[in-house]
């Protein structure tokens, strides 16, 4: 296009709107440009690169355009019930958007005295962010962070919007972002109850309720670890050259995580334990799913905590209690002593089994006591074993390992050890290993939902090499990716807005009735 007729483009756009004609010129420039490339990665690129500069410029007119038709305020009062009763127009402040930085220009009102801070009513209308990054960067810097390393984080913003963010300040951003989260998870509304049932079999039709929790360590700062945990340097050293088990360097601290879920039970017939021990193709379909699944995690609080958590979730899903509400662990004596306690006191009859994964590995330990390296013939025993097991005949597989110690002696004293630990976890876990049960009502024998939240909101992210986490930072990352893990993180991003736009514009406002966004 002749230069002539963006002359003349520009002063028809700028009848239209003072400011528009440089961007529709601009616009037209720029298409004109485009048009010229060969390919088309470099009119994408053309296109992307300097568009992005035009949208800036259409930002930061409607910006100006809002400054200009600004109305100084009769009276400004802070919370502090200081009046501000000088009218300053023309302060700037700059805000990075996912175009660019622009300037946002608005009216200042000072009170004159001296420790008083100036107010800025249109910033609390248009909720401008403190850190100084527009909600939609924050939003998209913290969407990669949680996902990645920050230094991964920091390049995808860079390519997405052609921003340049340091990694302090993600770290920032994300921190910021998860000031929220606990109190979010606190007030959710109440879930509403599930219809009720026909007749007598009213509970059955309604889909029982889960709960599993397990931790997983996570490498901390030194000043992050917990006061009873005991410093590398100051562990006993048991090799001059090598460290030893447990002497390892490193600071970890347990980030316990927690899960609850619907069960779906499948419309097909109830697995037995021998379609268990031996899968046909597509046994899938006949497995019970979770669905609905809720997460939460802690590394700063206690075990107790969570669990307390997991239990309001849980609580606010079937307030009614008229669910069955089963929990699903991997034999921690100290986590199911924190289960029962939460259990009795909101008066909830609770079915606590044990993972059968784990009590199939203790078989496994067992069957290499008694037979040789590679012999097939361990393979049959553990099935059969196992299969006892589902049926409901632990103390039969308990009494049977006890007989072959006794007749077969363990070979050293490490298979010795290996028999006393085999014997005394089926023994101490016999009242939660009511698998006939579960199987023949359709419901999960196994942790693996737990399991995986382990793996993918833990250690996906926390344990990228190399990775040393403060506290602070540490449980910022595990609740955004527990909240995003839950599928509420459009929700709760709402959320986290309203509650800055309180704390940081409303609350300093004496009277904010007219400052709402």
């Amino acid at each position: 296009m002749e230069e002539y007729g963006l002359d003349e483009l520009a002063a028809s756009a700028e009848s239209v709107l003072p400011g528009l004609g440089p961007l529709v010129a601009g616009l037209a420039r720029l298409a004109g440009e485009a048009g010229g490339a060969v390919t088309l990665d470099a009119m994408e690129v053309l296109v992307s690169e300097q568009g992005r500069e035009l949208l800036r410029g259409v930002l930061q007119l409607s910006l100006d355009g809002q400054a200009g038709r600004e109305v100084p305020l009769a009276r400004v009062a802070g919370a502090d019930g200081v009046a501000r009763t000088r009218v300053e127009p023309g302060h700037a402040r700059p805000v990075v958007t996912r175009l660019g930085e622009v300037v946002v220009r608005r009216i200042g009102y000072r009170a004159g005295v001296k420790g008083v801070p100036s107010l800025f009513p249109r910033d609390a209308v248009m909720n401008l962010p403190a850190l100084g990054y527009s909600w939609q960067l924050q939003r998209l810097a913290q969407m990669f962070s949680r996902s990645g390393s920050y230094q991964q984080a920091r390049e995808f913003v860079l390519a997405a919007t052609g921003v340049s963010i340091g990694k302090r300040q993600l770290e920032q951003i994300t921190a910021q972002a998860a000031a929220d989260a606990e109190r979010f998870c606190q007030d959710r509304p109440p879930g509403q109850e599930p219809p009720a049932g026909t007749g007598d079999g009213e509970q059955e039709c309604l889909p029982p309720l889960a709960i599993s929790a397990d931790g997983k360590g996570v490498a901390m700062r030194p000043e992050a670890r917990r006061s009873t945990a005991k410093a590398p340097g100051q562990r006993a050293r048991t090799f001059q050259n090598r460290r030893g088990t447990g002497e390892k360097t490193g600071h970890k601290r347990m980030a316990e995580t927690g899960c609850v879920f619907d069960v779906q039970v499948p419309d097909r017939p109830a697995r037995t334990p021998e379609q268990v021990m031996h899968p046909a193709p597509g046994s899938s379909k006949t497995a019970p799913r979770a669905v609905h699944r809720w997460y939460t995690t802690d590394i700063t609080a206690g075990r107790d905590v969570t669990i307390g958590k997991v239990f309001d979730e849980a609580d606010r899903r079937d307030p009614g209690h008229r669910r069955t509400w089963i929990a699903l662990v991997d034999g921690d004596i100290y986590q199911i002593g924190l289960i029962q306690a939460q259990a009795a006191a909101r008066g909830v009859t609770l079915t606590i089994l044990v993972d059968f994964i784990h009590v199939l590995e203790y078989l496994w330990k067992a069957a290499w006591c008694f037979h040789e390296p590679r012999d097939p013939a361990m393979e049959d025993w553990v099935i059969a074993q196992a299969l006892d097991i589902l049926h409901g005949r632990g103390p039969e597989v308990t009494a049977r390992i006890r007989q072959l110690a006794s007749d077969h002696p363990p070979q050293g004293s490490e298979h010795a050890k290996i028999i006393r630990k085999t014997l005394h976890y089926l023994g101490a876990k016999q009242p939660y290993l009511d698998y006939p049960t579960a199987l023949a009502s359709g419901r999960p024998i196994a942790t693996g939902v737990i399991e995986g939240a382990c793996r993918h909101l833990v250690q996906d992210r926390m344990g990228i090499t190399g990775a040393r986490w403060g506290l602070p930072g540490a449980q910022a990352m595990l609740w955004l990716r527990a909240i995003n893990a839950s599928g509420d993180h459009d929700t709760y991003w709402e959320y986290h807005i309203r509650q800055e736009h309180q704390r940081n514009h409303l609350s300093r406002y004496q009277d904010n009735l007219g400052l709402a966004a």
